[in-house]
């Protein structure tokens, strides 16, 4: 081929893409007209349902049948999402169709034989459907709406089957405006945050956990908040983990009520978590356990005893910790499984669970002073920050090895780690470069970690490695660092904790819940996810503590 032809292909190629662009940017891109809406769904909500609904020409029209509902029903609220924009949908094929609404902000209407409904981003978010169509393999999440939900939603709408409408019905989708435009509390920015608002949040957040303790001591695991509807699973690391947070807590406030569900989740943990592997008490109750289970535990039983909640706890903790001790090898790391039956340790590893240990050692040795327990948390400790990594994409570093920082922070005053804190000040340096800022979302994200402008951020990770950000500043500031780089991370810790707080159930879109107060308090999985699970909660809650604890000096 000559360059010359090559030079007209590339040529043409180029044409013919910027034109094919140009063609479904026109069919398919939103026009958007705020200050002009083309129509507004005006609804009333009830109990986390909609009661009465009519489509009007402006928010100023009344209409007797959502007069009729407010009067039927006390307590219901009118809520009118204003239509800024429309564009085409395609609903075929069913991937084009479950990536083309932005989560929270798009809807879509449905015109069948002359009569058209509305699915708006409200009643999306009720049926929570956002981020449940695609999966990602391998990363835990997925994007896109959940197309059959929405089809069986639109069906019983229409009275006629799915099949039916894909068929025959004309698809668009639609962009609203919420008014009222808020129903959170008011917006708190890294600016305005203050330690009112941090305490009051996490005072919030164990108050939401403390109420989901029953007699047994066992927490409501995962909550479905629009129907307020308990949901199956459960674990013995995070109940370990949201008792650590209950029992901070309970020494923060002193508030019966938390300092009691605080009591009763730990005595569940002492009474039905604990077994025997090999000559040690270790957590778990299936054949295999495993080693994140027993140091969230020793870290609960830490906290409970040193907290004067219960101090028998301590009691239970050298056990425990004797079972970590066996799990490591000579090079520091540990073994993440023990077998039972056979009563021999298994050399695998995960996420998180080094990390954990580390610290629940070094918190035992704060609490009982046995010097095992410190010279494994430290050799825990350097192998987490030198041999565990030795690439950018290994797992421990650039996965969300959170607890490792928290350990080194612990261990500074007795073991300081000038590598780790230096290892600890470089991975919350590469966390403010993925910490989204208000410009790179369309959605309320200033201060998530995400990737890109296009998926929900989590909020879990924001607690999580905020935790681990604030014990390397309160470690930064104890070696006396750099000032400036001090400022950086107090920023990034602000950002993220205050994005937290916005997205706390405080108390969240009450017209979309069916009880409010029973969730108030919880912090969901995202802003479209709105499972409650408990862990979410307790990250959140252990990194407001811990800011709290660091703020007293400034």
């Amino acid at each position: 081929m000559s360059a010359g032809t090559l030079a007209r292909g590339l040529l043409a190629w180029a044409v013919s893409t910027v034109l094919a662009c140009a063609v479904l940017h026109r069919a398919f891109a939103l026009r958007i007209d705020r200050d002009h809406p083309s129509a507004v769904v005006a609804s009333v909500w009830a109990g986390g349902k909609v009661v009465a609904r009519a489509v009007l020409d402006s928010k100023v029209d009344r209409a007797p049948a959502l007069d009729a509902a407010m009067q039927a029903h006390p307590g219901a609220m009118r809520v009118d999402e204003s239509i800024v924009g429309e564009g085409l949908l395609w609903v075929r094929p069913e991937t084009v169709f479950s990536l083309s609404l932005v989560a929270g902000h798009d809807g879509l209407a449905a015109t069948f034989d002359g009569r058209t409904e509305y699915l708006t981003p409200d009643d999306l978010l009720s049926l929570q459907v956002y981020e449940k169509g695609i999966a990602v393999p391998g990363l835990g999440f997925a994007t896109g709406v959940d197309v059959p939900v929405v089809f069986a939603a639109l069906s019983e709408r229409f009275g006629v089957s799915a099949l039916d409408l894909i068929e025959r019905a004309r698809f668009r989708r639609i962009r609203t405006v919420r008014s009222p435009h808020s129903l959170q509390a008011p917006r708190v920015t890294a600016e305005t945050m203050t330690k009112g608002d941090v305490r009051a949040a996490a005072v919030a957040a164990a108050e939401f956990l403390a109420r989901g303790v029953d007699a047994d001591g066992k927490f409501r695991y995962m909550v479905d908040a629009p129907g307020n509807r308990t949901l199956s699973g459960y674990d013995w690391p995070r109940h370990a983990g949201a008792t650590y947070f209950l029992a901070q807590m309970s020494a923060l406030t002193g508030d019966p009520a938390i300092v009691q569900a605080a009591l009763r989740a730990a005595n569940r943990l002492r009474e039905r978590g604990l077994t025997d592997c090999g000559d040690h008490r270790c957590v778990g109750s299936d054949a295999v356990t495993d080693l994140g289970s027993t140091a969230l535990c020793v870290i609960a039983f830490v906290e409970v005893a040193r907290s004067h909640l219960d101090t028998s706890y301590a009691s239970i903790v050298p056990s425990l910790a004797s079972f970590l001790r066996s799990q490591q090898r000579p090079d520091g790391e540990f073994m993440h499984l023990y077998d039972r039956n056979a009563r021999r340790p298994l050399d695998v590893q995960f996420l998180y669970f080094s990390g954990e240990a580390s610290l629940a050692l070094s918190r035992a040795h704060s609490l009982l002073g046995d010097p095992r327990d410190l010279e494994a948390a430290s050799r825990s400790l350097a192998y987490l920050v030198g041999p565990a990594w030795s690439f950018f994409g290994s797992r421990y570093y650039f996965g969300e090895e959170h607890w490792t920082c928290q350990a080194m922070d612990d261990l500074w005053d007795r073991a300081p780690d000038m590598g780790a804190l230096d290892f600890c000040t470089r991975w919350s340096a590469f966390n403010r470069k993925l910490q989204l800022g208000g410009a790179d979302s369309p959605f309320d994200a200033d201060g998530a970690f995400g990737l890109g402008p296009l998926l929900v951020p989590r909020l879990t990770p924001a607690g999580s490695r905020t935790e681990a950000a604030i014990a390397t500043l309160d470690a930064m500031r104890r070696a006396g660092l750099d000032a400036r780089e001090q400022a950086a991370l107090d920023r990034q810790i602000r950002r993220s904790l205050a994005l937290l707080i916005r997205h706390q159930f405080l108390p969240g879109p009450v017209h979309l819940l069916a009880d409010a107060e029973a969730v108030r308090g919880a912090v969901p999985g995202s802003e479209v996810d709105w499972q409650l699970r408990i862990d979410y909660t307790q990250h959140m809650g252990s990194a407001l503590v811990r800011w709290l604890s660091i703020a007293k000096s400034e």
